[in-house]
């Protein structure tokens, strides 16, 4: 047998896109608790033994324009840099973009897990046509938002919204959800590092579960949970 006929399986990945607000308001405390929690979480996923395949984190953010920040990457290969705020929130585009990434079978392949989406912001998409205090019903139809709900992938996702400031327009948090679940909310760092160590633990449970692809098993988080119980 020689060399060619050996070929390169790659594991299977359980994909986590990290949206971020990196608008001028979250500047200062807010932005450094994000890039905090996205350290941990990263040091945490590297130091897991006995899981069905590899994790794999994308960054977006959106601060005045939207940059992927990172692409799908293994936990072990990540440089992680941390994030800075300036700008509006192009939030809109930024759902468009990891909708695009999703579908596109040559960044996340047939064989992953269904990805999990977090979207976190404290404040509304600056680029929706409508303005401000839209309802649900209105987000719905907004062009990024019902691209993200009927496109084959993108719909079966994982997806968790997460306020970090009381002006957050919570009525597009819900319609990013459409799932029957309530945005995460944050009033502080300590409780943006709780809601991200929630999300670490929940893909920890989605990669050692018998059937990783059940999502609906891992919708709940209990905001009353001690640090040591946030466990799926």
């Amino acid at each position: 047998m020689g060399l060619n006929d050996f070929t390169i399986t790659k594991e299977r990945a359980l994909p986590i896109f990290i949206l971020a607000d990196s608008s001028g308001s979250m500047d200062g405390v807010k932005i450094q608790a994000v890039n905090k929690a996205i350290q941990d979480m990263i040091a945490t996923l590297r130091n897991v033994d006995d899981i069905r395949g590899v994790f794999e984190i994308s960054i977006i953010t959106f601060g005045g324009k939207v940059l992927i920040q990172q692409y799908p990457t293994n936990v072990d290969e990540i440089i992680f840099e941390e994030l800075t705020a300036d700008g509006k929130t192009p939030m809109g585009e930024a759902i468009s973009v990891v909708t695009n990434i999703i579908e596109d079978r040559g960044i996340v392949h047939s064989k992953d897990y269904l990805p999990t989406i977090v979207l976190l912001s404290d404040g509304y998409p600056t680029d929706f046509p409508g303005g401000q205090n839209a309802s649900i019903e209105e987000y719905l139809k907004w062009k990024p938002i019902e691209k993200l709900h009927s496109m084959p992938r993108s719909s079966k996702c994982l997806r968790v919204a997460m306020s970090v400031d009381d002006g957050t327009d919570l009525n597009m948090l819900k319609a990013f959800l459409n799932n029957g679940t309530k945005p995460m909310t944050a009033s502080d760092a300590n409780e943006i590092s709780k809601l991200f160590k929630w999300i670490t633990m929940s893909t920890i449970s989605r990669m050692t579960s018998v059937n990783p692809d059940d999502i609906q098993s891992f919708l709940k988080f209990d905001s009353n949970a001690e640090d040591d119980e946030i466990l799926i």
